[in-house]
């Protein structure tokens, strides 16, 4: 499965994963908006952006935050295949100096956090109800800053 980064000086450029029933990538439209949405009501990514990425999967949204000009992003994601193949896409494009790449839970390792961070996607399985929760957890260890935004993916029940 290749999946086309939508924006920013790596437009275009695709990131190889191995396609997977418990993988969901943000649609492409979807990032679209997203960041259509940051760059018009929110200043956008700049370059003293701090953009976490949490359930990673294939590492696209802080990918795509990299290549829009985010100073750093931070990926968090479980599976260690995972977290290898964002590994790997990221010393393609040279990105992996402006990465941290946090293999283990979210909740093991929202603690590890040392930066204030600008913004937070938060794209856990469909299966997942414990929002509260990590919401709890980043106030708790004070990651976010104080304007700082929070963007949440669901599935629509």
């Amino acid at each position: 499965m290749n999946i086309r980064i939508s924006g920013g000086q790596f437009k275009g450029f695709k990131l190889n994963n191995k396609k997977s029933p418990d993988l969901r990538p943000t649609m492409e439209s979807v990032r679209l908006a997203i960041f259509s949405i940051l760059d018009s009501k929110f200043n956008g990514i700049s370059n003293q952006a701090v953009f976490l990425d949490l359930y990673s999967g294939t590492g696209i949204m802080g990918t795509e935050a990299l290549s829009r000009g985010a100073d750093k992003a931070i990926f968090i994601e479980k599976n260690r295949f995972y977290c290898n193949k964002i590994k790997e896409n990221l010393k393609k494009l040279n990105l992996l100096n402006r990465a941290e790449i946090l293999c283990g839970s979210v909740f093991a390792n929202l603690s590890k956090i040392n930066n204030k961070v600008t913004h937070i996607f938060m794209d856990p399985p469909y299966i997942f109800n414990d929002y509260k929760k990590v919401l709890y957890e980043i106030e708790n260890n004070n990651i976010l800053n104080n304007n700082g935004i929070i963007i949440i993916e669901m599935r629509n029940k």
